[in-house]
Protein backbone atom coordinates (compact mmCIF):
# COMPACT_ATOMS: atom_id res chain seq x y z
CA UNK A 1 0.00 0.00 0.00
CA UNK A 2 2.77 2.34 1.00
CA UNK A 3 4.30 1.90 -2.12
CA UNK A 4 1.45 2.39 -4.17
CA UNK A 5 1.25 5.35 -2.94
CA UNK A 6 4.58 6.42 -3.34
CA UNK A 7 4.32 5.43 -7.05
CA UNK A 8 1.48 7.97 -7.02
CA UNK A 9 2.76 10.53 -5.42
CA UNK A 10 6.40 10.34 -7.67
CA UNK A 11 3.81 10.31 -10.66
CA UNK A 12 2.08 13.00 -9.62
CA UNK A 13 5.31 15.39 -8.92
CA UNK A 14 6.77 14.32 -12.33
CA UNK A 15 3.52 15.32 -13.95
CA UNK A 16 3.77 18.47 -12.62
CA UNK A 17 7.50 19.18 -13.43
CA UNK A 18 6.33 18.36 -16.94
CA UNK A 19 3.85 20.31 -17.04
CA UNK A 20 6.25 23.44 -15.72
CA UNK A 21 9.26 22.73 -18.22
CA UNK A 22 6.35 22.74 -20.97
CA UNK A 23 5.07 26.35 -19.81
CA UNK A 24 8.42 27.73 -19.17
CA UNK A 25 8.96 26.67 -22.82
CA UNK A 26 5.56 27.65 -24.30
CA UNK A 27 7.56 29.63 -26.82
CA UNK A 28 9.68 27.02 -27.67
CA UNK A 29 7.13 24.92 -28.40
CA UNK A 30 4.83 26.72 -30.46
CA UNK A 31 7.70 28.14 -32.65
CA UNK A 32 8.76 25.11 -33.50
CA UNK A 33 5.27 23.71 -33.96
CA UNK A 34 4.63 26.32 -36.14
CA UNK A 35 7.92 25.97 -37.83
CA UNK A 36 7.51 22.46 -38.51
CA UNK A 37 4.46 23.11 -40.13
CA UNK A 38 1.95 21.79 -37.37
CA UNK A 39 -0.20 25.40 -37.76
CA UNK A 40 -3.83 23.62 -36.88
CA UNK A 41 -1.42 21.96 -33.55
CA UNK A 42 -0.82 25.70 -32.58
CA UNK A 43 -4.04 27.24 -33.29
CA UNK A 44 -5.48 24.09 -31.10
CA UNK A 45 -3.13 25.81 -28.09
CA UNK A 46 -4.30 28.99 -28.63
CA UNK A 47 -8.48 27.55 -28.18
CA UNK A 48 -7.97 25.81 -25.27
CA UNK A 49 -6.12 28.60 -23.50
CA UNK A 50 -9.12 30.63 -25.15
CA UNK A 51 -11.41 28.55 -23.61
CA UNK A 52 -9.99 29.08 -20.97
CA UNK A 53 -10.10 32.66 -20.06
CA UNK A 54 -11.49 34.65 -23.55
CA UNK A 55 -8.88 37.50 -22.47
CA UNK A 56 -5.52 35.33 -22.61
CA UNK A 57 -3.11 37.45 -24.81
CA UNK A 58 -0.97 34.73 -25.76
CA UNK A 59 -4.32 32.64 -27.01
CA UNK A 60 -5.37 36.04 -29.08
CA UNK A 61 -2.01 36.40 -30.69
CA UNK A 62 -1.47 32.69 -32.10
CA UNK A 63 -5.51 32.73 -33.20
CA UNK A 64 -4.50 35.80 -34.99
CA UNK A 65 -1.32 34.51 -36.37
CA UNK A 66 -2.94 31.12 -37.67
CA UNK A 67 -5.84 33.51 -39.21
CA UNK A 68 -2.97 35.87 -40.84
CA UNK A 69 -1.16 32.80 -42.28
CA UNK A 70 -4.46 31.49 -43.69
CA UNK A 71 -6.13 34.84 -45.18
CA UNK A 72 -9.08 34.12 -42.74
CA UNK A 73 -10.15 37.61 -43.71
CA UNK A 74 -13.63 37.54 -42.41
CA UNK A 75 -12.65 36.85 -38.69
CA UNK A 76 -8.81 38.40 -39.11
CA UNK A 77 -9.62 41.94 -38.00
CA UNK A 78 -12.16 40.88 -34.52
CA UNK A 79 -8.92 39.13 -33.00
CA UNK A 80 -6.50 41.73 -33.90
CA UNK A 81 -8.52 44.53 -32.59
CA UNK A 82 -8.83 42.14 -29.25
CA UNK A 83 -5.07 41.68 -29.19
CA UNK A 84 -4.62 45.54 -29.30
CA UNK A 85 -7.42 46.07 -26.56
CA UNK A 86 -6.13 42.68 -24.10
CA UNK A 87 -2.47 43.82 -25.06
CA UNK A 88 -3.06 46.93 -24.12
CA UNK A 89 -3.83 45.96 -20.57
CA UNK A 90 -0.77 44.00 -19.95
CA UNK A 91 1.69 46.00 -18.22
CA UNK A 92 5.02 43.10 -18.05
CA UNK A 93 8.13 44.86 -18.67
CA UNK A 94 9.32 42.77 -21.65
CA UNK A 95 5.42 42.27 -23.55
CA UNK A 96 4.81 46.36 -22.88
CA UNK A 97 8.09 46.69 -24.54
CA UNK A 98 7.26 44.72 -27.41
CA UNK A 99 3.86 45.72 -27.25
CA UNK A 100 4.70 49.01 -29.61
CA UNK A 101 5.71 46.74 -32.22
CA UNK A 102 2.45 44.11 -32.33
CA UNK A 103 0.27 47.52 -32.36
CA UNK A 104 2.36 48.81 -35.31
CA UNK A 105 2.17 45.09 -37.65
CA UNK A 106 -1.68 45.17 -36.51
CA UNK A 107 -2.05 48.73 -37.21
CA UNK A 108 -0.63 48.41 -40.63
CA UNK A 109 -2.59 44.90 -41.19
CA UNK A 110 -5.75 46.98 -41.05
CA UNK A 111 -4.88 49.33 -43.85
CA UNK A 112 -3.61 46.79 -45.75
CA UNK A 113 -6.92 44.36 -45.76
CA UNK A 114 -8.96 46.45 -47.65
CA UNK A 115 -6.25 46.25 -50.71
CA UNK A 116 -5.82 42.64 -50.11
CA UNK A 117 -6.36 40.95 -53.70
CA UNK A 118 -9.08 38.36 -53.39
CA UNK A 119 -7.88 36.66 -56.61
CA UNK A 120 -4.59 35.60 -54.65
CA UNK A 121 -6.63 33.90 -51.46
CA UNK A 122 -6.59 30.54 -52.85
CA UNK A 123 -2.92 30.70 -53.77
CA UNK A 124 -2.04 32.24 -50.18
CA UNK A 125 -4.17 29.51 -48.10
CA UNK A 126 -1.88 27.30 -49.91
CA UNK A 127 1.22 28.47 -49.30
CA UNK A 128 -0.03 28.73 -45.86
CA UNK A 129 0.68 25.13 -45.50
CA UNK A 130 4.84 25.34 -46.08
CA UNK A 131 7.01 24.47 -43.42
CA UNK A 132 9.52 26.23 -42.28
CA UNK A 133 8.66 29.68 -41.80
CA UNK A 134 8.33 31.45 -38.58
CA UNK A 135 5.89 32.65 -36.34
CA UNK A 136 5.56 36.20 -37.33
CA UNK A 137 4.47 37.30 -34.13
CA UNK A 138 7.02 35.20 -31.86
CA UNK A 139 8.66 38.09 -29.90
CA UNK A 140 5.52 38.67 -28.48
CA UNK A 141 5.33 35.01 -27.12
CA UNK A 142 8.72 35.53 -26.31
CA UNK A 143 8.58 38.73 -24.29
CA UNK A 144 5.43 36.97 -22.71
CA UNK A 145 7.46 34.00 -21.75
CA UNK A 146 9.94 35.70 -20.62
CA UNK A 147 7.92 37.60 -18.50
CA UNK A 148 6.71 34.53 -16.46
CA UNK A 149 3.37 34.73 -17.96
CA UNK A 150 3.11 30.67 -18.72
CA UNK A 151 4.54 29.89 -15.38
Amino acid sequence: MKRSRFALAALIALAGVVQAFGQTNFYEEVSSMWYSGNKTGVLSIAQQRLQQNTNDVAGLILKMEYQIEFVELSAVSNTMQRVLDVGSQVTTTNFAAAFPLVQSDINHLFQMLPLYPTNEIAGDIEKANISNKPLSSGYAIKALQDDGYFQ
